[in-house]
């Protein structure tokens, strides 16, 4: 279900696999947590294999996103499947989001 990797740069890349509703989400929110703290406030979400997610998931990605900048942290969202993008513009989400399709990409956003 998840696998944290780190770039070069020693950020970790959280990777979800599967669809992200009802307990699932407890267990990601412990893994971002856990992720945060080892890394100083820096986290990459790659949605890429995650077809759909809850409102549950959505208010975690909010927590998350709140905690990160009250610790001048950076979080970021790699790869959101089209079902999920669509799911963030409709909250509109996506306007407060870092939001990115490439992994480079998302890694040089830490720079």
């Amino acid at each position: 279900m998840f696998e944290t990797t780190f770039s070069e740069y020693n950020i970790p890349i959280l990777r979800v696999e599967g669809k992200l509703i009802g307990n699932t989400v407890d267990v990601l929110r412990r893994e971002m947590e856990k992720q945060i703290e080892q890394s100083n406030g820096r986290l990459i979400l790659d949605l890429t294999n995650v077809p759909m997610l809850d409102s549950s998931a959505l208010g975690t990605i909010i927590a998350i996103l709140q905690s990160i900048r009250n610790e001048d942290g950076k979080f970021i969202l790699l790869k959101p499947q089209h079902a999920v993008m669509n799911v963030l513009k409709v909250t509109r989400l996506d306007t407060i989001l870092e939001i990115y399709e490439d992994e480079e990409a998302a890694l040089s956003a830490f720079n």
